[in-house]
């Protein structure tokens, strides 16, 4: 009897200096302690068919819990390759679609077997899309508070690592280019276009992957006073876009930007000539100012060439 009464002793100061967290909490010789929610189900099968169940009935947060001790109770049972699925559906309905992304890429990298890679791959490349478009990403669970495009290149990235040759792979190494351009990050989205074109050479996406190539080229390039080497290369690769696929879409947009670039390299040789001019150089002034007469005589500053060219060309007068 006395040693009964220290055992009920006992176990009243484990209740009492146990966290105020665990006060729902239940525990029992036979089950151990069980929270609120319940303990695990006897098989995965039962588990996961309760799990669905809240989740059918969207509740989302109650339906993540139950996927979850699925996982820790039955890690290597074949449900647990759903539960691990279905953790990335409950964030995404519950909106933290960063946290969608990050289950879905555990299904595939833990269960990379599982009957569902393609929809995942689909689901991800769709998240992907959300933050290209500039969705802002939960903080801690709280408000979309932070620009999320680099999330963009994360999930891109990580669907090429995953499903090179899948049918959302070549998309997703497009796309990886287009969050590079959003990001201002043009070497690395030139990368990833001549990635598409090498890896994919077959793919649709190859001629808007080289006209991307010119547009990235072109970007760093403001004034006709900077270098004009990525001007060069803009319209190098504008060209040979024009050249290479004549009835494309982009075609007009490409002609276009060409026209601009060609417009720009003949204002850089302008200024250049007037540089040499304003230093007494006419010789080298005349060569700049015959370049774009004779190359960029399609600008407006092939008539202002000629015109300096004439005025070079008359006699100086001696008073």
């Amino acid at each position: 009897m006395r040693f009964a009464r220290v055992i009920l002793i006992g176990s009243v100061c484990l209740l009492a200096s146990a966290p105020a967290a665990r006060a729902a909490w239940v525990w029992s010789p036979q089950t151990g302690w069980v929270g609120p929610t319940g303990a695990v189900k006897d098989t995965p099968e039962e588990q996961l068919t309760h799990a669905q169940g809240f989740f059918q009935d969207g509740e989302f947060e109650r339906a993540r819990t139950e996927f979850r001790k699925l996982l820790r109770a039955y890690p290597k049972a074949r449900e647990a390759v759903e539960a691990q699925y279905y953790l990335g559906r409950c964030e995404e309905d519950l909106g933290d679609y960063y946290k969608a992304f990050k289950e879905y890429r555990k299904a595939l990298q833990v269960y990379p077997s599982t009957v569902r890679f393609d929809e995942v791959l689909e689901r991800e490349y769709r998240i992907g899309n959300y933050f290209l478009q500039g969705r802002k990403r939960k903080l801690f669970g709280l408000a979309a508070i932070l620009p999320a495009r680099d999330k963009a290149v994360e999930i891109f990235r990580a669907i090429v690592e995953d499903g090179p040759f899948s049918e959302h792979g070549v998309l997703a190494q497009y796309k990886l280019g287009m969050a590079h351009m959003a990001l201002g990050d043009y070497e690395e989205a030139v990368g990833a276009f001549e990635r598409v074109i090498s890896r994919y050479p077959d793919s649709e996406l190859v001629d808007d992957a080289r006209y991307q190539i010119a547009l990235a080229s072109l970007k760093g390039t403001f004034h006709p006073e900077y270098d004009q080497a990525p001007t060069e290369l803009a319209v190098t690769e504008l060209a040979g876009f024009l050249e290479r696929y004549p009835d494309s879409e982009l075609t007009d947009e490409a002609r276009s930007r060409l026209s601009e670039l060609r417009e720009r390299r003949a204002a850089h040789e302008f200024l250049v000539a007037q540089f040499y001019e304003r230093r007494n150089r006419p010789a080298a002034a005349r060569l700049y100012y015959e370049t774009i007469a004779e190359e960029f005589s399609s600008t407006s500053w092939a008539p202002k060439a000629v015109a300096r060219l004439q005025e070079l060309d008359r006699p100086t007068r001696i008073p």
